[in-house]
């Protein structure tokens, strides 16, 4: 075995590399240059042979020659695009045919390199060409983990804070029983209540939502348990009321701290006997409905200051959910923040985006003090903005958002020799991305932009362990 051999060996590989050239003296310098620094690399000596390779077995970027017999580098270029579209090509050639080489990125080429070219400005572009490949392979099981929670009404997250509350929803979607859902303003509240109805199945009426804080008091009950005519001046005719609306399905009452108290006593009868009297009537109707409140105020320190009816508050609290606000799951956005770019791409009917790995390392640092709802504004004046471009990156974010990029970690300075330096940062570094996503090594490996393997591998080098960090 060769010294190279066994430091191939050594190294896990970066990537499974295809050169196409017509010249075996260019093939076996790019070979055998590329696997010094570990790259797994096959040859193809023909347009022809390199598509039956690709054909049998897809590679992770294709370094092909402009200039060939036969079939060229364009005729490679869209073949390969045709087998994989999202097929990595970076085009060989010679200053004579750099137009042909730019006008070829309009068909889908990475880039292009000028021969002759220093070994570092061609590993610069692989390295470049192979972080957007992970780019888009991440966005792409970001939205296989959409996909799977589209059953959750758009409700959208994995971290153990969502994970509980879709257990939650599980357990209690087929009950009646009354469910309070608390959380700031922008936190999804009212997508944690539509999740519990559309998932039940004894759920058959509507969802019929109300939000308290945007009726004057003197319609409230009127609004909620109708009238009759002439129950009050201008009621010309018989209205129907929204928990009569509501029967067989779920009467969502948001913000429902905004009640006046005076409504608050006749809607704990209706929770108590499940029966109301509408204003004016004089026979009471009994309906079959399921009550979900929501509140962005801590509704046990309203009742504690006077503002909230303690048994309301206990009608109200069977069973509670707490939305914890975005800055306190912050592994939650990137998936949420590739669901608004794909939900938003779709709606324009243009190509889904993608986020660059420092573009989203700033979304995730952001504390969000809008939460999910000023996350998806922002998500959605990017694609505005930034209409043309397939890579969202840093620069491309707001100012008060740029800014959050480097994650949020110290070098000590006391340092020796350049390798201990380098070897602090790196500890340091992990650390941090560990902390940041709580342990999941997944979600470290799309923060820090590499391969889950090699995050694995380096985290274990820095003598780490993710359980460490788990309940941090």
């Amino acid at each position: 075995m060769t010294d190279l051999q066994k430091g191939e060996e050594a190294h896990e590989a970066k990537a499974r590399l295809l050169i196409v050239d017509d010249e075996e003296s260019m093939r076996y310098y790019l070979k055998r240059t590329l696997r010094r620094h570990h790259y797994q690399v096959e040859t193809a000596e023909s347009g022809e042979e390199a598509i039956r390779l690709v054909e049998e077995q897809p590679v992770d970027l294709a370094l092909v020659d402009l200039m060939m017999p036969g079939v060229d580098g364009l005729g490679v270029l869209k073949k390969f695009r045709e087998i994989d579209p999202e097929a990595l090509v970076i085009l060989m050639t010679g200053y004579g045919t750099i137009s042909t080489a730019v006008e070829s990125m309009r068909g889908g080429a990475f880039d292009y390199i000028t021969k002759p070219f220093e070994t570092e400005e061609l590993l610069l572009l692989l390295d470049r060409a192979l972080a957007q490949r992970a780019t888009l392979r991440e966005n792409r099981e970001l939205r296989e983990i959409i996909d799977n929670r589209r059953a959750y009404a758009g409700l959208i997250g994995q971290s153990r804070s969502m994970r509980s509350i879709f257990q939650t929803i599980d357990l209690v979607r087929e009950s009646t029983s009354t469910v309070l859902i608390s959380g700031e303003s922008g936190t999804g509240k009212e997508l944690v209540a539509r999740a519990i109805h559309f998932n039940s199945t004894e759920r058959r009426g509507a969802f019929v939502p109300l939000n308290c804080a945007a009726l004057p008091e003197t319609l409230f009950e009127s609004e909620l348990f109708g009238h009759r005519k002439g129950a009050f001046t201008g009621a010309s005719k018989n209205k129907l009321g929204l928990i009569e609306r509501a029967n067989g399905g779920t009467l969502f009452l948001d913000e429902i701290s905004e009640i006046p108290l005076a409504s608050q006593a006749k809607l704990l009868r209706f929770l108590q006997e499940r029966e109301f009297l509408p204003l004016g009537g004089v026979e009471a109707k009994r309906v079959d409905v399921r009550i979900i409140a929501a509140s962005n105020r801590d509704l046990g320190l309203e009742v504690e200051t006077g503002g909230f009816r303690q048994d309301l508050f206990f009608r109200l609290n069977v069973v509670p959910i707490l939305i914890p606000p975005l800055r306190e799951r912050r592994e939650d956005v990137p998936i949420l923040a590739s669901h608004f770019l794909e939900q938003f791409a779709r709606s324009r009917k243009k190509v889904a985006k993608a986020f660059a790995n420092e573009a989203m390392i700033a979304l995730s640092n952001h504390d969000w003090p809008g939460n999910v709802r000023e996350l998806e504004n922002t998500i959605e004046r990017l694609l505005v903005l930034h209409d043309e471009k397939p890579v969202l990156g840093p620069e491309d974010l707001p100012e008060q958002i740029q800014g959050k990029i480097q994650p949020r970690f110290a070098v000590k300075q006391d340092v020796g020799s350049f390798r201990e330096a380098q070897q602090l940062f790196e500890r340091d570094y992990l650390t941090e991305v560990l902390r940041q996503a709580k342990g999941n090594i997944s979600q470290a490996a799309r923060i820090a932009g590499l391969s889950r393997p090699n995050l694995h591998r380096r985290v274990s080098d820095a003598g780490l362990d993710p359980n460490d960090f788990r309940q941090v």
